[in-house]
């Protein structure tokens, strides 16, 4: 991606250059391929298009989430033929990798990394649902796996994604990865010895990272099930309290450390309960401050992210992660070893918290101009989405206006809040009766705009009739 500098509006440069890197990500054609998935390559593709597409309006970057969410869904395990994973079950997972020696057909892993993967699914359904003017429209044609047919539309894909979201959070993270108080921890139960994640042994704490890779799927189901189609707030009500506690065991593990400047930062550890540095160089810091974030965008409140936990974040990334000269440490502390030696770029994502703190924006992005985006999306996008909320200065983007799935995205058609509660409670009358729901609404369709040249969403007045999921 052409980088136009670390201030002004986003370029036309970056967001062609941005959509090129999607461009060139190259489908996943079977599990067992280890994160590929969830924090790898296509992962990221996944979830730095929704970026792209908030950033932009732009269609096409839309097109790119819902392709890598198809194409997600389209190698979910088989229940009937799939793999056989710990559990002695075809599980409604993603097994991402085989232990060594064992068997060819049983003893698959599948993890925390799943809920990452479902994350990254639902979230291309999130974006749908909250777009009335695309439910009748169609995507782009996608050439690598898929569940649907070309005449599938946008509102039949962002069904399904949620449905499969969550039938996998029903019968594998809700049944084997909760203890009594809703905490996220490994399988308390001795068949997990078989997929060999030694340091994680059968219902030990679950590291933070990996919590954070399950809670993205529930904040983004959450959202979800507060949309038209989908309304469901037990499901919500569920979700938002798992991530709540598992949030809250988090920020309340970390350790305030005053610097000279008298800013405060955090120091905190890998588990909870263990004497052993989070690292920066690599995905696990990464993932808990990310985790973190989308929890403040989704309910600060709620789950009790407050803007001094914020800024001690982004004072710990500027004033202790940050080493000078386009260097950061390998650990949170600021202090490296050999397992986590320094890097001259961070993930993208850091970036979110220059909210707090201004001139961490400029730290994280000319450090990762310098060393180079080299199609690496996830070091790339992020830093796009946070220049244009830098330069927008609207706090209702830093807020994520897809973290929750209340109303609907301006462009498309907006009903009174009257209207809406009146569908809501035709949903819940056709809940009670068991029965499917179908809704006739004004909304909008969707084309390109011949001036912006960009795909961005235009109003055009159609009828939609759709049924609401049960």
């Amino acid at each position: 991606m052409q980088w136009a500098g670390n201030t002004g509006a986003v370029t036309r440069q970056e967001i062609e250059t941005a959509l090129g890197m999607l461009a060139s990500t190259d489908p996943v054609l079977s599990n067992l391929v280890g994160n590929a998935l969830a924090d790898g390559y296509l992962g990221q593709a996944a979830f730095n298009s929704g970026l792209l597409f908030e950033t932009t309006g732009d269609r096409r970057a839309l097109d790119f989430a819902v392709r890598f969410a198809d194409n997600i869904l389209a190698l979910r395990n088989n229940p009937k033929t799939g793999t056989v994973l710990w559990t002695g079950e075809r599980e409604l997972v993603w097994p991402t990798y085989r232990p060594n020696g064992w068997n060819q057909t049983t003893g698959d892993y599948a993890g925390s990394e799943n809920g990452e993967i479902v994350g990254h699914m639902v979230n291309a359904a999130v974006y749908i649902l909250k777009t009335p003017c695309l439910w009748g429209l169609t995507p782009a044609p996608y050439d690598g796996p898929t569940a649907f047919s070309p005449s599938d539309t946008y509102l039949t894909r962002a069904l399904a994604f949620v449905k499969a979201g969550d039938e996998t959070v029903d019968t594998y993270f809700l049944k084997y990865f909760l203890d009594s108080n809703r905490l996220l921890i490994q399988p308390a139960d001795g068949r997990w010895l078989q997929v060999k994640d030694a340091s994680n042994l059968p219902g030990a704490k679950m590291p933070w990272n990996r919590r954070m890779m399950v809670l993205h799927a529930l904040m983004r189901l959450a959202a979800a099930h507060e949309t038209l189609p989908m309304y469901d707030p037990s499901r919500t009500w569920l979700y938002d309290d798992i991530v709540r506690k598992n949030i809250k065991d988090f920020t309340s593990s970390l350790r305030s450390v005053e610097k000279s400047n008298g800013a405060e930062t955090f120091v905190w550890n890998y588990v909870s309960g263990k004497n052993s540095t989070e690292e920066s160089q690599g995905i696990h810091g990464y993932y808990d401050i990310l985790g973190t974030w989308m929890a403040w965008q989704r309910n600060p409140w709620l789950n009790g992210v407050t803007d001094r936990i914020g800024e001690a974040f982004a004072n710990t990334m500027q004033f202790t992660i940050n080493l000078g000269n386009n260097t950061f440490s390998g650990l949170v502390d600021g202090t490296t070893t050999n397992r986590s030696s320094c890097v001259p770029g961070l993930w993208g994502g850091w970036s979110f918290y220059s909210m707090w703190l201004p001139e961490w924006f400029d730290t994280l992005a000319t450090a990762n101009v310098q060393s180079g985006f080299n199609g690496r999306t996830w070091l790339a996008i992020p830093l796009l989405w946070t220049k244009n909320a830098r330069f927008l200065n609207d706090a209702s983007f830093w807020r994520g206006k897809y973290a929750s799935g209340l109303g609907f995205i301006q462009g498309t058609s907006e009903p009174s809040l009257r209207a809406q509660q009146v569908l809501i409670e035709k949903i819940k009358m056709a809940k009670r009766s068991g029965g499917d729901l179908s809704i006739t609404h004004h909304t909008s369709s969707a084309r390109a705009s011949p001036k912006s040249g960009m795909g961005q969403i235009v109003a055009v007045s159609v009828i939609l009739t759709y049924t609401v999921l049960l």
